[in-house]
């Protein structure tokens, strides 16, 4: 059997890293020779290695779902919900001349944002004018029209409050769920017995978006960067 490759950087085995993909190291420094290309996404992450900024696995992890992600979502306006230290959205902003605006949205801004916009600023200079930081929750935030949505990790019922928005406004969403909670969940008690709490609840996820008229899609990252790896994308017809 192959070993996993990335499709963010597809030269890379992950089995030949001299660090675990998993790893919660903020320095990666024995995998840097490997994002030697000239490729934009090794530029950029040479820098972020360098900058000590994130975990190993943050880092692949934020390159991989934005590359699952980037042609099924986007608009001009991305608003990162739950967005953490906002590495997914920045990559919006970062590859794509159509998005204008990087809304980077969580309850309190972690200042990582800050470190790692420094951080890219000689890499890709144009990507600061585009991105805003807002310390809101999800139901407070002002959501234009143009706007695609981005729940990455968004933890427990925040991926639901997320799909809540997505429908509402009716705004293509990508997201990663984890931490599934695990009480007042939807959907019959067989199927969560059948098939485990995660997989039952973004079944039934899906189902409520398809209900509401959206495409959507699942894909999976390599898991062993995080065992939580479903990629579920929406979208309305064109």
């Amino acid at each position: 059997m192959s070993s996993p490759r990335l499709k963010s950087f597809p030269r890379i085995d992950l089995e030949a890293l001299p660090v675990d993909p998993h790893s919660r190291s903020r320095s990666g420094q024995v995998a840097r020779p490997f994002f030697d290309g000239d490729a934009l996404h090794d530029k950029l992450a040479v820098a972020l290695i360098d900058a000590r900024l994130l975990p190993f696995k943050e880092l692949l992890e934020s390159f991989e779902v934005f590359e699952h992600i980037r042609r099924h979502v986007r608009a001009p306006t991305i608003v990162d919900l739950c967005c953490g230290h906002g590495l997914v959205g920045m990559l919006y902003g970062i590859h794509h001349r159509d998005v204008t605006t990087v809304r980077l949205v969580d309850r309190r801004k972690p200042a990582s944002v800050s470190l790692i916009l420094d951080a890219l600023d000689p890499v890709a200079p144009w990507l600061r004018p585009k991105v805003t930081f807002e310390e809101s929750r999800i139901d407070a935030v002002n959501v234009p029209k143009d706007a695609a949505l981005l729940g990455i990790h968004a933890c427990g019922r925040a991926t639901d409050a997320v799909i809540d928005r997505a429908i509402a406004g009716r705004h293509s969403v990508a997201l990663l769920p984890c931490c599934h909670p695990k009480k007042g969940l939807p959907g019959p008690p067989t199927l969560r017995q059948a098939l485990g709490v995660s997989l039952a609840t973004d079944i039934h996820r899906t189902y409520r978006l398809d209900a509401a008229g959206f495409h959507t899609r699942w894909t999976e990252l390599p898991a062993c960067i995080t065992p939580m790896n479903r990629v579920i994308t929406a979208r309305l017809p064109r």
